[in-house]
């Protein structure tokens, strides 16, 4: 369960942090162009900052489908466990 819930931490701050990001770089790409970029993201252009945190949030998602499907099989296999204790008794 700990995996779960590490992945399901991580998850959530690849999407916050990534989209926090993609944000930034179309904030920056539309109000000052290409020409301040480097000062933000150090050498990369906004295009390669925009590809990047769309990365990374594609990779936050998967993390979370995951991590969602773990907890789902963890509470199938407790509920499975519990009727076979019960079953027995």
């Amino acid at each position: 369960m700990i995996f779960t819930k590490l992945g399901l931490a991580i998850a959530w701050l690849l999407v916050v942090l990534s989209g926090l990001r993609l944000v930034l770089a179309f904030a920056i790409a539309y109000t000052t162009g290409q020409a301040t970029a480097p000062e933000y993201f150090g050498s990369k252009t906004v295009g390669e900052v925009i590809d990047q945190g769309a990365l990374y949030l594609l990779i936050g998602v998967t993390v979370g489908i995951v991590a969602e499907i773990s907890r789902s099989v963890g509470v199938k296999a407790e509920l499975r466990k519990q009727v076979l204790e019960n079953e027995s008794r």
